[in-house]
């Protein structure tokens, strides 16, 4: 039971890191703000509301740096930590070389799931007030220039979240409880992240699928892979019209044809064997994740 407990705390530990710098950060951001424009926005003679919507506008202009400085921030302060410890963050988080045969199985994966997870939702008769916290997360999204997305949302957001939950946080779990429960808490914790109910829901499908390439694989590369290729996705989506002209029709065509690839990539990982755990993790870099 003194186990447990310690690789629970160990994965408290690490997660709080994570959710004190991204905060910090927000909060560093918004009282710089605050010096610079309050004055003038309380000469104007605004009121409360008016003032704190006025400052929303000036802070969604730096959201993309923000989620820049805090996505580098965190593995920064995480690489010094395991440096401390006299480890490695490759070590730590289980970044792993992963056979060619798991890497098209992700790819694969990832492709299915582009459609299927991304256009199901507005499919589903989802009452409007659910999509509320999705909606103002989409926005978030387009409020600052495309290269700050790419940079930010399709490359050190799903290589941080992926060190985060199904490294950090799996790892210590999965040592603690079986995997599958180790699964659901990382997947439970992840979508909490996101914030509302639809939006939360699917983030929690989201690590679960990204889970299953975990567990067989032992290695966080493949999540890192599935996640850059769907956050990827949705900001090109975002900020081009490419999917402006797709009919309802098309769109459910789609999102079939999606969960079939999925579903088939997911049945032939499930039903492969679990990929030998090497200990020689330490040539493995972050940057394996480009793959």
């Amino acid at each position: 039971m003194k186990k447990v407990f310690k690789q629970i705390a160990k994965a408290l530990g690490y997660f709080a890191v994570y959710f004190i710098i991204q905060n910090l950060v927000t909060g560093v951001a918004g009282y710089v703000l605050g010096v610079k424009y309050g004055p003038e926005l309380k000469a104007a003679g605004l009121g409360f509301q008016e003032y704190l919507v006025e400052m929303q506008k000036h802070m969604s202009s730096i959201n993309g740096i923000c989620l820049i400085i805090s996505a580098v921030l965190t593995l920064l302060v995480y690489f010094i930590i395991e440096k401390i410890k006299k480890t490695s963050i490759v070590r730590e988080a289980d970044i792993r070389k992963v056979s060619g045969r798991y890497i098209g199985l992700t790819v694969l994966a990832a492709t299915g799931a582009m459609f299927f997870l991304n256009f199901i939702i507005h499919i589903l008769p989802i009452p409007s007030e659910l999509m509320g916290g999705l909606s103002e997360g989409m926005k978030k999204l387009t409020s600052y220039p495309m290269w700050q997305a790419l940079l930010a949302n399709s490359l050190l957001i799903p290589i941080l979240e992926e060190v985060v939950f199904r490294g950090y946080l799996f790892s210590r779990l999965s040592k603690a409880m079986p995997e599958i429960v180790a699964a659901l808490i990382t997947s439970v914790i992840f979508g909490l992240c996101h914030g509302g109910i639809v939006w939360a829901a699917w983030a929690f499908v989201f690590g679960m699928i990204i889970c299953v390439f975990r567990i067989k694989t032992g290695s966080i590369i493949p999540g890192m892979i599935f996640h850059i290729i769907m956050n990827t996705f949705s900001t090109l989506v975002s900020y081009t019209p490419l999917l402006n002209d797709v009919s309802k029709t098309a769109m459910t065509v789609y999102t079939v044809i999606g969960g079939i690839v999925l579903a088939a990539a997911l049945a032939v990982a499930l039903k492969s064997k679990k990929a030998a755990i090497e200990d020689n993790t330490a040539d493995v870099t972050i940057s394996a994740a480009k793959v």
